[in-house]
């Protein structure tokens, strides 16, 4: 019993979007950055390792990777 009452509550969990971790993550990115987003609106993929992303904040940034790996990140207002 115990153990259909599991398999009953995980299948209810609620699902996480592909976007809504890809914001989370570029949230975290920013604010680790120290800068001020509040939460991500929404973005758009520039290429293959960057992103424009519009915050609650009213800023826009760009998140880049450099061929060293190097994260960085543009303020656009």
């Amino acid at each position: 019993l115990v153990l259909s009452l599991l398999a009953v509550a995980s299948c209810k969990q609620e699902q996480v979007s592909h976007e809504d971790i890809v914001k989370a993550d570029l949230l975290v990115i920013i604010e680790s950055l120290g800068s001020p987003c509040g939460e991500v609106l929404k973005y758009q993929s520039t290429d293959e390792l960057g992103y424009t992303i519009h915050c609650k904040s009213g800023d826009e940034y760009v998140i880049s990777v450099n061929p060293q790996g190097r994260v960085g990140l543009e303020n656009r207002q």
